[in-house]
């Protein structure tokens, strides 16, 4: 079975899962046991070089994700357990859930949740009983064992006949809503081979019009039969201070694009800065690479066309001050800088 295949096996569920199976793993004989994989909802057909600025900028604060393990826990993984920087002041607004669906030969249950006005992280542990043994879905049989924490140089293949026992290739989201639209990822870590915690991160869009969320957990097994298990499960948001309106000094010092007005706030989560980017040369567009703000370590985000038709700036769980002034570096491909934009605060 191939990631193709895969992907056939799966072609119901979502373009962005499917996706996935077809991304293939790194080839480092030492990747930790930790994965990530990206999701989004943003439309690329208005602008391919639109998209590749995105995945580059999520790609690079995905990074915060990146723990090495080289053994087992012999616990649950939690929320902070995925994170090197999670500031302190979350710590109170992280729900514990027991929320559990099981089939006949598997289960899932919901472990933590935490949510703010613009980010969501929900922690599900999916267990393969006596039967399976558990696999993120961009895996297949030829990927090293190494990859769910297996000690030397065996494919999942090869491990999965010395146990005797079947392969599951397991992802899981939060269903989409018009909450719940924006660019998405999910982290594995493996307790053992038959158990494994996914971190769910979905960008909000909007207020939550309801606290009920359903956590769609799907697989595939060797044979290509799909299996899901939804648990729905209510979520809590922090509470957030707006920290104020920005205004653009040269809303069109940024070469391509004209920037509206920047609206930050602060949650337990961290400062979330969201603006809009008017597009008016898309050539000039792609070659940006990133964005930094002065006096911030940057968080989670991106620009996404968002189903108003506009594209948006939005980061969140960025850690610093913001004073009377914001600045935003552009940055190209070769990191070089393109542009720089003030904001002050009406």
């Amino acid at each position: 079975m191939n990631r193709k295949l895969v992907s056939k096996a799966i072609s119901n569920i979502d373009d962005a899962f499917i996706a996935e199976t077809l991304s293939p793993p790194g080839a480092a004989l030492d990747r930790a046991p930790e994965r990530t994989i990206q999701m989004s909802k943003f439309e690329s057909k208005k602008s391919k070089v639109r998209s590749r600025r995105l995945f580059s900028l999520i790609l690079a604060a995905c990074l915060v994700f990146a723990m090495a393990l080289t053994a087992y826990a012999c616990n649950l993984f939690g929320i902070r357990d995925f994170f090197t920087m999670l500031p302190e002041t979350a710590d109170p607004y992280i729900q514990e859930h027991t929320e559990t669906k099981a089939a006949e030969d598997w289960s899932a249950r919901i472990t933590e949740s935490l949510c703010d006005e613009t980010l969501v992280y929900v922690t599900v542990t999916v267990s393969g009983g006596d039967k399976y043994i558990i696999a993120p879905t961009d895996a297949d049989p030829d990927t090293l064992a190494v990859n769910i924490g297996i000690e030397g140089d065996m494919t999942l293949g090869e491990y999965v006949a010395q146990q005797g026992k079947q392969l599951l290739f397991v992802g899981a989201s939060l269903e989409q809503n018009d909450s719940l639209g924006g660019v998405g990822s999910q982290s594995f870590r493996n307790a053992s081979d038959s158990e494994m915690t996914i971190l769910i991160t979905a960008e909000k869009t909007a207020a939550l019009t309801e606290n009920e969320i359903i956590c769609h957990v799907y697989a595939v097994d060797e044979e290509w039969n799909k299996l899901t298990l939804d648990i729905p499960f209510n979520l809590a948001e922090a509470p957030s201070e707006g920290i104020g309106t920005y205004v653009p000094v040269d809303a069109e010092s940024i070469p391509g694009m004209i920037i509206g007005e920047a609206t930050i706030t602060e949650t337990p989560l961290g400062i979330s800065i969201r603006y809009m980017e008017t597009i008016t040369d898309e050539e000039a567009v792609s070659n940006i690479k990133k964005v930094e703000f002065d006096g911030l370590v940057y968080g989670k985000g991106g620009t996404v066309l968002e189903d108003d038709g506009n594209w948006w700036f939005t980061v969140s769980g960025c850690t610093g001050d913001v004073g009377d002034t914001l600045i935003a570096r552009y940055y190209d491909w070769d990191n070089q800088l393109v542009g720089t934009i003030q904001f002050v605060k009406k």
